[in-house]
This record gives structure tokens, sequence and C-alpha cells, in this order.
């Protein structure tokens, strides 16, 4: 957790770590093209859909659409981003590998970028669940508004993994990251309580 007004680390635990990035890499894949496309009504609520919903089958079109790995490797470049990679198997976009300096570094950029509004927006919208019928509210929205998170899970033949990111209070003082990854076989529910007791010991210091 980054404290933005005192400009300081609240806290930070597992800095060397990298996670499979699930729908994290939906905040890069973002920012690539805005980067890169003009954008049209038509791309903004798609980006609208992708972020607040975490749509698979938007992420897959435009990932397929602006070179796949490339988009993290640009990313990464642009953002200074340490320990982001892109996935071993290109079309597994949910792969790419960030570090929660990776994720705090996103969210730094986005909230001094001109998308600022229709990115946050995207996620303070963010329904109870996801396109995919997956209950999102987990972790930092389990906190009092305001927030606007990314949330991310993916279960694969390694690992389950379950994130919740975001900006956390007045002014989106705060920048809350949780990225946490499971024996193959944990329950969601067990996953997620988890993640809600990380997220709720970070909150004493709101």
């Amino acid at each position: 957790m980054v404290d933005r007004t005192r400009r300081e680390t609240v806290r930070w635990q597992g800095a060397e770590l990298a996670f499979r990035s699930a729908s994290l890499v939906k905040l890069l894949i973002a920012l690539d093209v805005l980067d890169r496309r003009p954008v049209t009504p038509a791309l903004r609520e798609a980006l609208r859909l992708m972020l607040s919903a975490s749509d698979d089958d938007v992420a897959n079109e435009l990932w397929e659409a602006d070179g796949g790995p490339e988009i993290v490797e640009r990313t990464a470049r642009r953002l200074a981003l340490p320990a982001a990679r892109p996935p071993e198997i290109a079309g597994r976009w949910g792969d790419t590998m960030l570090g929660i300096g990776d994720v705090v570094a996103t969210y730094e950029h986005i909230l001094g970028s001109q998308w600022r509004d229709l990115i946050v927006g995207a996620l303070a919208a963010a329904p109870r669940h996801g396109s995919d019928g997956f209950d999102q509210h987990f972790g930092i929205p389990r906190l009092p508004r305001p927030w606007a998170v990314k949330q991310g899970w993916s279960a694969s033949p390694a690992d389950v993994v379950l994130h919740s990111s975001g900006l956390v209070g007045a002014g989106w003082r705060f920048v809350v990251v949780v990225l946490a990854s499971f024996p193959v076989g944990t329950e969601w529910a067990t996953a997620a309580a988890a993640v809600d007791g990380e997220v709720s010991a970070l909150s004493s210091g709101l």
C-alpha cells in the first residue's frame, strides 16, 4: 500500500516476487491501445467493458489485433516496469508476469495520464460480477467507497491466482495491491478469504 499524499510506502512486502497477472494485464492492454489507436466511442465502450467487467472477449480481440506479447514489451519499456514479462505461450495473456512494483507503477502512470478519467471511471464502476459471472467484489471492494479496482482470477495447471488491486480513498490517495498465488485445487472461497484478510490488515492504515 502506497500513500500518494505523503509520498510514502505504508507497507511493501514481496517485491522480489512475480505472479501470473490474470486479468491485471488488461491495464497494460488498455494503456497500449489508447497510445496507439484513435479513441472512438466504440473503443471507449470496449475498454470500459474490459476494465469494469473484466471482459475476456474484448481482451482477446485487442490482444490479437495489437501484437499480443508485444503489448507487454512496449508497455513495460514505456512505464519502466521492472518485472513485467510477456507470456511464454503468446495467446495466453493471463500468463503475463507482473510484480507488485509493476502494478503500483501502472496505477501511478494512469493517474498522471490523459486517460485517467476513462480508465479510473471504468475501474470505479466495477460491477459485483464480471462478464464470466465471477464475483469480483473481494479484497479492496470489501472496503468502504471510494475505490476503483482491477481484479484478477485464474486457475492453471501450476497454481490458482487471485489478485485485488486499485485505488482507495478521497482523491485516490492510496494505491493498494495484493497479489496472491495458491496451490492447485484451492477453492475460490478460500483464496478470496485470504485476500480479504490481507486487505483488511492493510486498511488499518487508511
